[in-house]
């Protein structure tokens, strides 16, 4: 049972349950090991005789019911009442192991009992939106989309709220008192939505002008086009979409896709735990990173271009000679890069299980099948490729088939 609910706890801390939805799940567990105490004491009459699974595993249904959690809340399913997921499994518990599991294994099927779903309500809001000069736009939305698109005459703010509740008038008296927030500071310009259990916001953004913006969202996918300013994304799920963007670029996502077109600035820093990471037509200093997730950057230049991932492969196609720091890390995973003519920088390929393969003539060549050293013109930047499991290919570009 410790195990489960660390599990669930572990929930709470990456913010897929509330914890007031967790409390309610432990409390359930544990009122079902307080059941069977007073069914081994003798206190309430004994369930039906448990089958020779649950037998072997008394607590193999409350193991499942985490895991059908875990994957609900992975899936992004919106509509389960979590109350009456406790209340199922209380009732469950006085029935039986063995009706627990049968119930859960219909879960983890997706056959999801109508009765756990919510009512909801739906709301459409919008309203006017200015952002003075020098003035960055915040926006915190917990669940739902958000898309900025700039470049309007007239701003504005379109939400589209759906609101869950155990019934209608619930979920109807929730939408009655819902406000979209707009606040501003000294600096910045805040959307936001009010503290509300069962509540996604899909909002929609018409900027007026360009500016900077930032983005800060626990569940769904990002977009910003044409913003033409700086901007720093904070994601736990959900896909990261960012073209026609100008300035320092910084985005953290725990979960999903992360795509960057078309911007230029100081810098730009992706990282991302799980997800893929595209670069295109980029022009500016590079940082990329993710633990599960392929790297491609594509007709984009740098001074400094740093790519890291745990797996998965990287694809660099650079549209400027490599005269600064180029510099790749892979665990296990291929990379391949290609270069224009005219580069200048030493080089420095490395694997220590895989092959290193070169079709760009080096000057003071040295090295083995796995490892290979020189220079490209007189060596004043850096190419520094290395994996651990995996092979490198450097090209010129116009080679690259």
């Amino acid at each position: 049972m410790r195990e489960e609910v660390q599990r669930i706890s572990k929930l709470v801390a990456d913010g897929k349950l509330s914890p007031e939805d967790a409390a309610s799940l432990i409390d359930a567990f544990y009122e079902s090991d307080r059941i069977e105490e007073a069914e081994n004491a003798g206190a309430v009459p004994p369930p039906p005789p448990p089958t020779e699974d649950v037998k072997k595993s008394a607590r193999d249904p409350f193991k499942s019911l985490v895991e059908s959690i875990e994957k609900m809340t992975k899936e992004g399913l919106e509509t389960v009442d979590w109350t009456e997921v406790s209340k199922h499994a209380r009732q469950s518990a006085k029935k039986g192991l063995d009706h627990l599991k049968s119930g859960i294994e219909d879960l983890s099927k997706g056959k999801v009992n109508m009765a756990w779903l919510l009512t909801s309500e739906e709301r459409e809001v919008t309203l006017p939106l200015t952002l003075p000069n020098g003035k960055t736009l915040k926006i915190e939305n917990r669940s739902g989309e958000v898309k900025v698109v700039g470049g309007f005459d007239v701003g504005s703010v379109s939400a589209h709220a759906r609101f869950r509740g155990s019934t209608s008038d619930e979920a109807k008296a929730k939408a009655d008192a819902y406000t979209l927030i707009i606040e501003e500071s000294d600096h910045i310009v805040e959307i936001r939505q009010p503290d509300v259990n069962g509540l996604t916001v899909d909002i929609e953004v018409q900027l007026p002008g360009h500016g900077n913006v930032n983005v800060t969202s626990e569940s769904g996918n990002i977009q910003l086009v044409d913003t033409q300013g700086s901007s720093r994304i904070e994601g736990k799920s959900g896909n990261v979409t960012l073209r026609g963007l100008h300035g320092i670029v910084e985005v953290v996502t725990a979960s999903g896709n992360v795509s960057v077109e078309d911007t230029e600035g100081a810098s730009l820093s992706l990282e991302n735990r799980s997800g893929n990471i595209r670069a295109a037509r980029i022009k500016g200093n590079l940082k990329a990173r993710t633990a599960s997730g392929d790297i491609t950057v594509t007709n984009s230049s740098g001074k400094v271009i740093s790519l890291e991932t745990a797996s998965g492969n990287v694809t660099v196609d650079l549209d400027e000679p490599v005269t600064g720091t180029l510099n790749v890390r892979t665990v296990e995973g291929d990379t391949l890069a290609a270069i224009p003519d005219g580069s200048d920088c030493r080089v420095s390929l490395s694997t220590l299980r895989g092959s290193v393969s070169t079709g760009i003539e080096l000057h003071d060549r040295a090295g083995s099948e796995s490892r290979v050293t020189g220079r490209i013109g007189e060596g004043n930047g850096s190419l520094d490729i290395s994996a651990v499991s995996g092979n490198i290919t450097i090209e010129l570009r116009d080679q690259v088939s």
